[in-house]
């Protein structure tokens, strides 16, 4: 069971700049998706839509590259 303690605010420490930048290329990637990223997956995939299902492998696999290049290559981990 969580305790009240244990959820506690962890800031990332990235400048404001970045986080405003990363919301700017978020949506523009959300408009050029036709969607964000769990609509694809929730509706999209629930209607058997090939669209979708390309959508979600792209984001996966964009996000797994990410996270990787960050972790192993930059040497970033929070």
């Amino acid at each position: 069971m969580f305790l009240v303690e244990e959820m506690t605010y962890r800031p990332l420490g990235a400048p404001l700049w970045l986080l405003i930048v990363g919301g700017i290329i978020v949506g523009y990637g959300t408009s050029m998706g036709s969607g964000c990223a769990s609509g694809h997956g929730v509706c999209g995939l629930g209607r058997l839509s090939v669209r979708s299902l390309v959508a979600v492998v792209l984001f996966l696999g964009t996000g797994i590259f990410t996270t990787f290049i960050v972790r192993h290559v930059v040497g970033y981990a929070p």
